[in-house]
């Protein structure tokens, strides 16, 4: 695994887990205080992130919030505030602490200046749709993989930070129909490797976030998910051929059996085993060589 982890406390009391993924160098928190007060102190990077339990008290340009379940912190890199409890069991809340150039690069897109850096208004605002997306995101940060699912996950919730925020994160580009293709084919021809959406952008010279949205918007999923059900598709044709399921799970790119099987449930609705020995179809087995394209 990539993160580093530090715990302190049982679950009902104060803990700080931190960890770094290496998309965009990205810094995650989870954390629990009641007694912990911040001083005044700014960040070199932009601190995003939902208030889940409790209160906290925050100041921001000259006055105080208080911020409780359902409010998202949006605080701009360079800007002066602290973080206080704001009730008797102090506060728990899920960060995310971003570079600024990779925001510039992977938000806005280049369009616009490489020192921009966005104001939020606010440090503390209600916002219950957007706080429960993003909590659910951030969990699933912590528990995928490195690769093109969390490079997506990532993306798409600053996206929805920043935009909700006011800030345009999007711009149109032409050719969308073969731009999908194109990654069609890529994800079906190497549906077994670990493509990043880096490599998926650069082969059809869109910015990763625009390429997300043109794929869903023609595709109904996105990439990643793409390439799952094309994973799944494959493990299913080697099961009715007999092949066990740790070869199915290592032949189509799943990065254990494991994955495989949390995967095929979720596509197929029963297990791969159930799948498997679920009728009288094994024709013989194939050669696990043509699969993979080993020769």
């Amino acid at each position: 695994m990539d993160k580093t982890k530090g715990r302190t406390g049982a679950l009902d009391k104060d803990f700080v887990r931190f960890w770094r993924i290496p998309e965009g160098n990205c810094e995650l928190l989870s954390a629990r205080y009641t007694t912990q007060s911040f001083g005044r102190h700014s960040h070199d990077r932009y601190a995003l992130g939902v208030i889940s339990s409790g209160v906290e008290k925050l100041y921001y340009r000259g006055s105080y919030a208080l911020g409780g379940v359902g409010s998202v912190v949006t605080i701009t890199p360079g800007e002066i505030h602290d973080g206080l409890p704001g009730h008797d069991n102090g506060w728990m809340y899920r960060m995310l602490y971003l570079d600024p150039d990779w925001v510039n690069c992977r938000v806005f897109q280049g369009r616009v200046a490489s020192d921009h850096v966005h104001l939020f208004q606010q440090a503390i605002h209600t916002n219950p749709v957007l706080a429960q997306t993003f909590l659910q995101q951030h969990q699933m940060l912590e528990q995928t993989p490195p690769g093109l699912e969390r490079e997506s996950i990532l993306l798409d919730l600053v996206c929805q930070v920043f935009e909700r925020s006011g800030a345009t994160a999007s711009s149109a580009l032409p050719a969308e129909q073969q731009a999908v293709r194109c990654i069609k084919d890529k994800l079906e021809e190497e549906f077994d490797q670990d493509i990043s959406l880096e490599a998926l952008a650069q082969l059809v010279n869109l910015e990763p976030l625009y390429l997300i949205r043109v794929f869903k918007k023609h595709v109904g999923v996105s990439p990643h998910s793409y390439q799952i059900q094309k994973r799944i598709a494959q493990v299913q044709q080697l099961l009715r051929a007999g092949v066990s399921l740790a070869e199915a799970a290592f032949a189509c790119g799943f990065f254990d059996q494991s994955h495989m099987t949390r995967a095929f449930k979720k596509v197929v609705g029963i297990t791969p085993g159930n799948f498997r020995n679920s009728g009288e179809f094994f024709v013989g087995r194939k050669d696990l060589r043509h699969v993979r394209g080993d020769e």
